[in-house]
């Protein structure tokens, strides 16, 4: 009996060993971004960023580092593995990840509005219409707006409403981008079996195009929304060389959304498909996404660009397109809005 005391005893007092805790700082440059998808500055900047959040008591022997929680959880964002230990970053456990995960979730989210801002004043609205022309020579452009999905776990409330055209389980999530793939506007509130005009409509979009006086210009969007004089849609049924042309010029243009769909995704494999489908709650998957997009923009910020392939963006659009419902045809569409839309594509067609 006293033996065994003193065998708890003795187990009591030894000395932890912790295994070496790895974090993006024994990386190279090229690791970094291959890994983490940032350069080591950019990651050292959300470290500093984040430190204030992401700091626990010294005292606790469990305590981990800034750096090693930030590193845990872009491993998960980039590589899509799930509650893991992280080999390549490792040291920490499983319990540690997730918990990790979510903080770092968390603060970014907290500080979206510092890196997601749509443009609001004039002088950066002629900015984004600049880019615009220059790129895709389509005049008066603010954004280029869809929604993509992200695949969930089956919720444990609520599943039916998750479920998507395809039978799959996901969020709709709206975005808008600028000519060079930033995100500018992120609303991740709706199920998949949303409709994207839906979502839309209960976004704060409507109200910031349509304020008194509106801005001056437009977003384009597919077919999956309506005709309005704030929202360029193409013409369904094209009869006409000009509305051809009209179509032909609006469908290149609006790819850059898709393309900004196509770099998150590349850059962030939690975020597709092939990665599996994030296991966790409806509200913890737009999270996740709306964080991803401030990393997306923060890489963009330091110049860490992707190379993507084609292929795989034809993919992905695929995909995506599979899960979107077309706007029926509306006669009743606002007279002011055709209106628009036959002006643009009578000025494109003269160009």
């Amino acid at each position: 009996m006293e033996y065994l005391i003193g065998q708890r005893i003795g187990r009591r007092w030894r000395q932890r060993v912790h295994r070496p805790r790895t974090t993006y700082l024994s990386l190279s440059e090229e690791e970094c971004r291959c890994k983490l998808r940032l350069s080591r500055q950019a990651v050292t900047d959300i470290c500093n960023l984040l430190a204030d959040e992401l700091e626990t008591n010294a005292c606790c022997p469990y305590a981990l580092p800034v750096a090693v929680k930030v590193t845990a959880a872009l491993h998960f964002f980039a590589s899509g593995s799930f509650q893991h230990p992280l080999s390549s970053v490792g040291g920490i456990s499983q319990s540690a990840v997730s918990a990790a995960i979510h903080a770092v979730t968390s603060g970014l989210v907290r500080h979206a509005n510092e890196f997601i801002k749509f443009p609001m004043r004039p002088k950066s609205q002629e900015r984004v219409k600049r880019d615009f022309w220059a790129n895709f020579g389509f005049p008066g452009v603010l954004g280029a707006i869809d929604c993509m999905h992200v695949q969930l776990r089956a919720p444990s409330e609520n599943a039916l409403i998750y479920v998507n055209r395809k039978g799959t389980h996901s969020i709709n999530i709206q975005v808008i981008c600028d000519a060079k793939c930033k995100v500018t506007h992120v609303f991740a509130n709706y199920p998949g079996s949303s409709h994207d005009s839906y979502i839309l409509a209960n976004s704060a979009i409507p109200a910031l195009l349509q304020r008194d006086p509106p801005p001056e210009g437009w977003l384009l969007g597919d077919s999956g929304y309506p005709l309005k004089t704030w929202l360029i849609t193409p013409y369904i049924m094209p009869t006409t060389v000009r509305e051809i042309s009209f179509n032909r010029k609006h469908t290149e243009t609006h790819a850059i959304i898709e393309r900004t769909f196509g770099l998150l995704k590349m850059r962030f494999r939690c975020l597709d498909k092939s990665g599996g489908a994030l296991q966790y709650s409806p509200q913890k998957v737009a999270a996740v996404f709306v964080a991803c997009c401030v990393l997306h923009n923060i890489a963009m910020r330091y110049g860490c660009l992707l190379d993507i392939n084609e292929d795989m963006l034809q993919e992905f659009r695929r995909r995506n397109a599979e899960l979107h419902v077309p706007m029926p045809v509306n006669p009743n569409t606002a007279a002011a809005a055709r209106a628009r839309r036959d002006q643009l594509a009578e000025e494109l067609h003269h160009l």
